[in-house]
This record gives C-alpha cells, sequence and structure tokens, in this order.
C-alpha cells in the first residue's frame, strides 16, 4: 500500500507515512524454490531466501531468525524443517538452501514450503510448489550390466611400452576394464564412466590416453579435476609412473601453478581445475595449444549439478 493509503485507511494521513517507515521493518522474506528428483523417492529442493525489509538495530538486534518447513498439501505431514538465522552483516548476502524430502506414491498435487519467523508474530511466507507436471525417473536400473567377459590380458594393448608399465602391477585387465577396453582404446567415442572407487578408473581414462595419442600423434590431453588436491594427487601418480616411460611432458594448471605460454604449449598433458581451464581456453581460436587438445577427461563429473560444476568446459574431440 502507499503511503496515502494507509494514511486513508486510520483516517489520519499525517501517520501514513511514519506508518509506512515502521512496516518497512516487518521482518518479511521472500522465497524461490527449485525442484528436481534425484530418484523415484528422493526430491532434491534449493531454496533461495531473501530479506524484504531494511534492518533497524533497535528492533532486530543482531540477527533474525526463521524456521523453514516443507509439508505435504494433503496430509500436512512435514517433509523436511531447520532453523535459518539472518544476520545484518549478511543481510545482502545470497541464501541458499540444499535438502532432500522424500518421495512416496501416491503424490501430493503440490508441497507447501515456508518461512515462518520465530519471534514475530504474521512474519510467515509460503510458496506452493506443485507436482502437476513433476516427472519420477523409472524404477528399473540404467546401468550397462558387467558381461561375464573372459578378462583381457595386457597383451591386448600391442604395444611392448604400455605393457611393461602395467605388468609390473597386474597381467590383465579386470572385468569393467576389460568390457570398455575396445571403445576406449580403439575408437574416440565419448564415454560417460560411473565406477565404485578403487574400481580401475584411473587406468580406463589411461587406455583414452593412448588412444588420443596413438592416433592423432601431437595431440594433448586435459583432465579436469574439480579441486587442487586432485589435481595434485594426480599429478604425483603419472609424474611418477607414466610420463618417463611414455616420454610425454605433464604440466599442472591451478590457481597456485600457472606456468607459462610456451611450457602449455610444450605438455602433452595438462592436468587442471574448471575453473582454470575455463579462463586458459576462453578465445580458443586463437590459441594453438587448445586447438590441439584431443581428449579431455573430467573426473567427479557427478558434482556437475553443484557449485563446482557451473563453469562451462569447452569440449574437443572426446571425452571422458
Amino acid at each position: 500500500m502507499q503511503r496515502g493509503e494507509i494514511g486513508n485507511l486510520v483516517n489520519n494521513q499525517t501517520m501514513g507515512y511514519s506508518i509506512s517507515k515502521v512496516l518497512d521493518n516487518f521482518p518479511d522474506v521472500s522465497i524461490e524454490v527449485d525442484i528436481a528428483p534425484l530418484n523415484r523417492d528422493v526430491l532434491r529442493v534449493k531454496l533461495w531466501i531473501t530479506p524484504d525489509f531494511n534492518w533497524n538495530d533497535k528492533i532486530h538486534g543482531k540477527s533474525e531468525s526463521y524456521w523453514i518447513w516443507v509439508e505435504n498439501s494433503d496430509t500436512s505431514e512435514i517433509y523436511h524443517s531447520e532453523f535459518f538465522i539472518l544476520t545484518k552483516k549478511k543481510l545482502y548476502d545470497e541464501h541458499e538452501l540444499n535438502f532432500t524430502i522424500p518421495l512416496s506414491d501416491p503424490l501430493p498435487s503440490q508441497i507447501y514450503v515456508r518461512a515462518s519467523s520465530d519471534r514475530w508474530l504474521g512474519v510467515e511466507t509460503v510458496e506452493a510448489v506443485s507436482f502437476q507436471h513433476l516427472i519420477r525417473p523409472d524404477t528399473e536400473s540404467v546401468y550397462t550390466e558387467l558381461l561375464g567377459l573372459q578378462p583381457l590380458p595386457i597383451t591386448a594393448l600391442k604395444n611392448p611400452v604400455l605393457e611393461e608399465l602395467y605388468g609390473q602391477r597386474f597381467r590383465f585387465f579386470n572385468p569393467m576394464q576389460t568390457q570398455i577396453f575396445h571403445t576406449l582404446y580403439h575408437t574416440s567415442e565419448n564415454v560417460l564412466l560411473g565406477s565404485p572407487t578403487g574400481s580401475g578408473k584411473t587406468i580406463a581414462c589411461e587406455l583414452a590416453m593412448w588412444q588420443a595419442f596413438r592416433d592423432k600423434p601431437g595431440s594433448k590431453v586435459v583432465y579436469i579435476a574439480p579441486m587442487k588436491a586432485l589435481v595434485r594427487e594426480r599429478v604425483k601418480d603419472w609424474k611418477g609412473r607414466i610420463t618417463g616411460p611414455m616420454g610425454k611432458k605433464l604440466v599442472e594448471l591451478t590457481g597456485d601453478n600457472t606456468p607459462d605460454t610456451r611450457t602449455i604449449s610444450d605438455a602433452d598433458i595438462i592436468i587442471t581445475t574448471p575453473e582454470k581451464w575455463d579462463g586458459i581456453s576462453r578465445s580458443w581460436q586463437t590459441r594453438g595449444y587448445v586447438k590441439k587438445v584431443s581428449l579431455v577427461i573430467i573426473d567427479e563429473i557427478h558434482l556437475l549439478g553443484g557449485d563446482r560444476g557451473k563453469t562451462v568446459l569447452p569440449i574437443s574431440d572426446s571425452s571422458f
């Protein structure tokens, strides 16, 4: 309401301005909700909270607190609740909450997401989220069955140097590596590999590297990991194990380590973070070392939907 409307409401035009100023201190918040099913039984909820009032130290003190909860519109069952504290110092920061709630049959027509003040009567924001167009994944698993194949011997590499390199550790590829060996080692097809920790994914991506170096001599391989610690771990492993025997040059690119352009151009393998690769690959048409990339390996790709997955990665020729 405008100040004049408030004055008319209380039959005192001169008080319209004073009442309007007081109402601006009423600690309302607005909320925005985004949902996405992780599987048939779990729904991810992303919630943004935006303060919609003027802070007054005499009224609000150092903080205002709210209860955030999600409830079933049909049964009032509470799926999730948490306590949210808003401080003056972080009043204009982005306030984002992420959590999951269960899904069960039959689905409610909608859910209510509420933000209610812990101290003020009448301070409550409700956002209705419709399930009308919600598409839940099928119950059937979508993973590829592991075939009962005879384990491939390392002689399938048909490369004495590689056979010597891996022969120090094992004689046969494991079932997962055996099943994807042909695709990785003999083709440049794109591959999405999801497999448990310790199942041999590193060896699998090395097979794709050897295909790239064999079929496209002089090309480069880019390995992208989401954290500097993972980058350093991969640098330490490959420097000690493969760069020497294979005669390849490796370079690390992170916020703490930025080699010059010539060093990057001379490298065969670039190990980097998403942010750093995004920065050095801008205007790629004028950067020769980017145009020479034949394979991009992206580790921990399940983080793509999170905060660290927002950087756009240029994919060239093959991805992993």
